[in-house]
C-alpha cells in the first residue's frame, strides 16, 4: 500500500478501474459497473493484508442489462447501492406511479461518472449516476485521509422535479465470511423480510438480535457465525446502531460500521451460512451483506404503502447521509 493518499487508473476484468487507497486501506471501484466496490483492502496487525469482500466464484463480470435478473446473472458480490427499491417493483406514487423498478433498484445496471481528485494527504472519489425512469441525480463519495485505517461514504441524492419523491437506499456491502467470527452490535428486535423455507419466520416476523429462534424451536445465536452445515439463510430489518464491529478472531482483523443514524434509519443484514445460492447449478454461499438503508423491507411500494417507513426527496431539494468505515 502507499505511504501517502493515492488514486490510480487500473483494468479489473477487462473494465476500467479506479483504486483509492493509503497506508492501511485500498478500494477498487469500476464505474462501468454500477460503480460497484469490487475490492476493500485493508492491512492487518499480525501482518499481510485481508480482503473484505466476497466474489461470486460462478459469474464472470459483463456489462448489465437494464432491468435484467440481478441474482441470477449479475450478483458479482462486492459493494452496490440499490436505489430507488431494493425488490423490484413499481413505483408507488406521483407522475411516475406504476412505472417498474428493476430488481436492486436502477444504479448497479448503469455507468456512473467518475471523478478522481487526490494529494499527498487526502484523495477521494467521486461517482456520480441519473435516473434511467426516474428523475434524480445520485452521487457517492469515498474519502480518506493519509495515515487514517478509515474510509468515508458521503451520499447525495437531488429531486429534478417539481414533485415529492419516495425512495428507498440500501448499500449492499457483502462480506467474505468465516465460520467462528463475529458481528457486535447492540441487541434488538428486527423484522424478518425472508428466511429459507419460513425458518425462522416470514415476512413481518420478529427475531431479537443476536439470538434467532426457529419454527422448531432451535437457538442460534448468530453473532459468532456458523458452520455453513447450518444453512442458515434469513434476512433481517432493524434500526441502524451507531456502530458495529465484525471481527475475525484468528487475524484479530475488524471491521467496524460507524452509522449516522440520525441521516440513515434502518439496517439490514443477510446472514448466508451455506442457506441459499442465486444461482440454478452453484453450490450455496457463505456470507454476510451488511446494509445501511433508508427506508425498510426493501419493496418501496410496501414501504410507502404499508409500513411508512421510506426516505423522501422533496421537490427540488436533495439529502445527502454518510458513514464510516474503519479498520483494526
Amino acid at each position: 500500500m502507499p505511504d501517502t493518499c493515492a488514486t490510480r487508473e487500473l483494468s479489473w476484468n477487462g473494465f476500467p478501474a479506479v483504486q483509492i487507497g493509503n497506508d492501511y486501506v485500498r478500494a477498487v471501484v469500476v464505474p462501468t459497473l454500477g460503480a460497484r466496490i469490487v475490492s476493500l483492502v485493508s492491512r492487518i496487525q499480525s501482518g499481510g493484508e485481508r480482503e473484505w469482500l466476497w466474489r461470486n466464484p460462478y459469474l464472470e463480470p459483463q456489462l448489465p442489462d437494464f432491468g435484467a435478473p440481478y441474482e441470477q446473472e449479475f450478483d458479482l458480490g462486492g459493494w452496490h447501492e440499490c436505489f430507488p427499491s431494493v425488490s423490484r417493483t413499481h413505483y408507488p406514487k406521483g407522475p411516475w406511479a406504476g412505472s417498474e423498478i428493476p430488481e436492486h433498484g436502477e444504479l448497479w445496471c448503469q455507468p456512473w461518472k467518475a471523478k478522481v481528485s487526490a494529494s499527498t494527504d487526502e484523495a477521494e472519489v467521486r461517482t456520480v449516476a441519473y435516473g434511467v425512469r426516474f428523475p434524480y441525480r445520485f452521487e457517492r463519495s469515498i474519502y480518506i485521509r493519509k495515515d487514517e485505517p478509515k474510509m468515508v461514504l458521503s451520499y447525495t441524492a437531488n429531486n429534478l422535479t417539481i414533485f415529492p419523491f419516495p425512495f428507498l437506499w440500501s448499500g449492499q456491502l457483502c462480506f467474505d465470511v468465516r465460520p467462528g467470527m463475529s458481528l457486535a452490535m447492540p441487541a434488538q428486535d428486527m423484522i424478518v423480510f425472508s428466511s429459507k423455507d419460513g425458518r425462522f419466520g416470514h415476512l413481518g416476523s420478529i427475531q431479537t438480535w443476536p439470538e434467532l429462534i426457529s419454527v422448531n424451536d432451535e437457538y442460534f445465536d448468530v453473532s459468532i457465525f456458523p458452520a455453513k452445515e447450518s444453512g442458515i439463510a434469513v434476512k433481517l430489518y432493524g434500526a441502524a446502531p451507531r456502530s458495529l464491529l465484525l471481527r475475525e478472531p484468528n487475524t484479530n482483523a475488524g471491521l467496524q460500521l460507524q452509522i449516522n443514524n440520525e441521516q440513515i434509519s434502518h439496517l439490514a443484514l443477510w446472514l448466508n451460512f451455506g442457506g441459499w445460492c442465486g444461482m440454478p447449478k452453484g453450490g450455496n454461499y457463505y456470507n454476510v451483506t451488511i446494509c445501511p438503508s433508508i427506508g425498510t423491507l426493501d419493496d418501496l411500494e410496501l414501504a410507502v404503502h404499508h409500513f411508512k417507513e421510506h426516505g423522501q426527496l422533496q421537490p427540488k431539494n436533495l439529502r445527502t447521509w454518510s458513514f464510516e468505515i474503519a479498520f483494526q
